[in-house]
Formats: structure tokens, sequence, C-alpha cells
């Protein structure tokens, strides 16, 4: 083989292996995507909801019984559904909850744009857990369901688990599930860190 043919071979190479390099991982994320072949890792500790839902407007009352129309939309809502009583897992929850808030702010990021919801069966189950939480949980929404057949909080989550807490974001959008597991501490470390970033990132609510 004569030199300049040794040469153009050698360029040809160079452009193919050039070619390959920037174009080889384009195929392939292409490819990975249009098979459902899509990477797991992901930096959030909750459930996703994909996609994500806007929640159609829940009729819940407060103890009082006045409508509440408006209460999951202008703030980051932790939502939580009880039953006619709170037993002591419903409460170590609702702890939970408690102190992911407060350690919001400590944290640097406002506590008051997150808000916490218990929505219950109706008006009896609201007022005896409000006798029940006690002084501990003034920060509490709890709220009486007083949806129609088919269209109550439980036939929107749909809880596989009794003590799941649900994200919801101040344009009512259901955003994530957290659901029930042995290590409370982890969950609480990882819904902190959700909502660290998720407030600190967003500007609405």
């Amino acid at each position: 083989m004569n030199p300049q043919a040794a040469k153009l071979r050698r360029s040809r190479l160079i452009l193919v292996l050039l070619g390959a390099l920037f174009i080889g991982p384009l195929i392939a994320a292409w490819v990975l995507y249009s098979t459902g072949m899509r990477p797991s890792l992901t930096t959030n500790y909750g459930e996703l909801v994909l996609p994500t839902q806007p929640l159609p407007k829940l009729e819940v009352r407060n103890v009082d019984g006045e409508p509440l129309p408006e209460l999951l939309l202008g703030h980051w809502s932790l939502v939580q559904l009880g039953g006619v009583s709170c037993d002591s897992a419903c409460s170590d929850r609702l702890v939970l909850s408690r102190q992911v808030r407060l350690a919001l702010g400590a944290a640097g990021v406002s506590k008051e744009r997150l808000q916490l919801v218990y929505i219950v069966p109706d008006a009896a189950a609201a007022a005896a857990a409000v006798a029940q939480l006690g002084a501990a949980h003034r920060i509490l929404h709890v709220v009486a369901d007083a949806g129609a057949a088919g269209q109550r909080a439980e036939d929107v989550f749909k809880p596989s688990d009794p003590q799941a807490v649900y994200l919801i974001d101040p344009n009512g959008n259901w955003l994530m599930t957290y659901k029930d597991q042995a290590d409370a501490d982890k969950l609480q470390r990882g819904l902190l860190s959700d909502l660290k970033k998720l407030l600190k990132l967003s500007s609405i609510g």
C-alpha cells in the first residue's frame, strides 16, 4: 500500500472513530428510551407519581362543618388519610410529619410553606381526632371527608398502605407517595431531603 493510500485510510478511520464517539451515545440513549429501558437511579426518596396527577377538588370540611374547597392549593401539603380513630401507627406518622416540618425551619427553609393535612371519614371522626391529638398538633388541619361515593379521598389516593403520606404541590398536583416502612428514621430523613430540595428550587407556595 502506497503512503498516500495509507494516510487516507487512517484519516477515514479517525473520522469513523470520532463519529462513534459523539454519535454513539445519542444512538444508545435513543434505543434505551424507545425500548422503555430508562435509568432507575433518582435523587428523590419518595415514590414519584408518573405522570403527575392534578387532584380533583376534594370536598372536605373542618371540625366546625365549614367547607374548605381550596385547602390543597397555595401551600405544599403532606396529606395523611385516617380512619374513625387514630391508632399508634397513625399517631407516629403524624408526629413524623410534624417533625419534618419543624426540621425544615431548622434547615433554613420556611416551614410555613408546608401544611399538614389529616383527612378522616366524617365529622364525628374529625371531632374525635381533634380531642385525641390535642395541642401537640395545633398546626394540623384535621378535616372530614364530605365527598360523594366515588369522589372521596380514598377513591382518589387508593391507599395500599394506611399510613402512607402524600405530597401535594401548591397547584394541587399529587407528586409523591411515601409508604410505611420499619425504619422511621430513614423515612423521615428521606422526606426531609426531598422537601428541602423542592422548596429551595421552587418559588411557588
